[in-house]
């Protein structure tokens, strides 16, 4: 059966889909780099995990001093404009963490794509791509009007499932690869009105507490839980708290339902057992809930690299960095029990060490003019599990949509690219790369 004309929305010269945290740096560097640019995204705001998801810590230091600077730190200096971020003092490296407010994170991503003139389009899922050979020629995207298709030259899958390469036909990894399960996923929520006359009693009995939910959860008598935070905070509006812990799969619609709702319903049972056990929280309250489930980990896309977890803990060089890394493989048990390996000690990167992010997992393997930034990069599981916070991502971003814009310009597919000329045009965008460190790696 001929596949059935679909009418052409427009044109442009750089299409970025999903405008998360990797997908809005991209789009706003492809356009501040001269490229005719447009962003797509499934859900009503920009910001992906950040807004929808209620993420909101920024991680940027490797524990001495801070390495991610770039867009990332563009985004730290407006939202202190607006007196939407502080530095969260709870978290154990309190001097490399901010914490934000998603509502305030909202106006900023939209204030970046109005004044950088991105073309946006919310409420836009991507739903197939047309090709010739190994190029993609359009992005068909799902409206109100019907299907709808919008053309480029040079394309940035950011949608975190990896829909656009998928879609494409490239070749794509997903989950661990022993049995292809995923990291657990998290319904972020806080809490609020505890007894302010009761705050160190409440605080001191946490260690207790906590140990008195596990032998629960052991029993059976409480489900499964992530990690809990009491401290309040006024940006965010209360502790961050991963009580709501869940597993799934994350491209099947129906089961990723069933898991929001079960994490959602998680919620009552633990908010009635602080009002019955802990002091100072016989009036708490449910005060806001994510509208979307935070999902860690889906598909991945092979590229001319794959990140790896020996190159998280070796410290890797890359001739073609565009960035530096810091965080540990932090995997959230796929099995469903909340455990991180984030807090095993041993698993954490020694304090002032860096790994460096190279070019080459965000170039499509199997499409000439694909790129990808985000969790849906070219990593292994463990790999992934390192690179996927919302700071690595905009490193990515960055890069992405750089180099989108420089191959557009110089007729080159993103494989071709001038990688030199990339980390200059970083550098003076402000993002920090050790070339010493590159230099030493031309044969990695």
């Amino acid at each position: 059966m001929a596949r059935k004309s679909v009418p052409v929305l427009f044109e442009t010269d750089v299409l970025v889909a999903g405008g998360g945290p990797a997908g809005l740096c991209a789009a706003v560097a492809s356009a501040r780099s001269g490229a005719r640019t447009a962003v797509i995204e499934q859900w009503p705001m920009l910001g992906g995990q950040s807004t929808m998801c209620r993420v909101c810590y920024y991680h940027t230091s490797d524990r001495t001093r801070e390495v991610i600077f770039g867009l990332t730190q563009e985004f730290i200096e407006r939202l202190k404009r607006h007196g939407g971020i502080t530095q969260f003092s709870s978290f154990p490296r309190a001097h490399e963490t901010y914490v934000f407010s998603p509502e305030w994170m909202s106006i900023v991503c939209d204030e970046l794509v109005r004044e950088n003139k991105v073309r946006t389009l919310c409420y836009t899922p991507c739903v197939d791509v047309r090709t010739s050979g190994r190029r993609i020629k359009a992005i068909v995207v799902s409206t109100k009007r019907g299907l709808r298709e919008i053309r480029a030259s040079v394309f940035v899958d950011a949608t975190g499932d990896a829909d656009v390469g998928a879609l494409a036909g490239c070749e794509t990894l997903g989950g661990r690869e022993s049995d292809g399960k995923v990291q657990g996923m998290t319904m972020l929520c806080s809490f609020f009105n505890p007894d302010a006359s009761k705050l160190g009693e409440m605080n001191a009995a946490f260690e207790t507490m906590q140990k008195r939910m596990e032998e629960m959860r052991k029993r059976g008598e409480l489900p499964q839980f992530g990690g809990h935070d009491w401290v309040g905070n006024d940006i965010y509006g209360g502790g961050q708290s991963q009580l709501g812990c869940t597993i799934g799969d994350p491209l099947d619609a129906e089961d990723l339902t069933r898991a929001a709702m079960e994490a959602r319903a998680k919620l009552p049972v633990f908010l009635r057992f602080f009002r019955e056990n802990w002091p100072g929280c016989e009036d708490l309250m449910l005060n806001r809930l994510a509208p979307a489930l935070g999902v860690r980990e889906s598909r991945r896309i092979p590229g001319l690299y794959t990140f790896t977890k020996s190159d998280v803990y070796n410290l890797s060089n890359f001739h073609d960095a565009i960035g530096h890394g810091f965080w540990p493989v932090d995997l959230h048990d796929p099995d469903g029990t909340g455990y991180s390996t984030y807090w095993d000690g041993d698993n954490r990167l020694k304090a002032g060490t860096t790994y460096q992010i190279p070019y080459r997992i965000l170039v499509a393997r199997d499409m000439d003019n694909l790129l990808m930034a985000g969790r849906c990069a070219s990593a292994t599981h463990e790999g992934m599990a390192a690179l996927r916070i919302q700071s690595h991502c905009h490193v990515m971003g960055q890069a992405a949509g750089v180099a989108a814009a420089m191959c557009l310009e110089a007729g080159m597919r993103p494989a071709e690219a001038d990688v030199p000329a990339l980390q200059q045009r970083l550098i003076k965008q402000g993002v920090w790369i050790d070339m010493d460190r590159a230099r030493s790696a031309r044969n990695d």
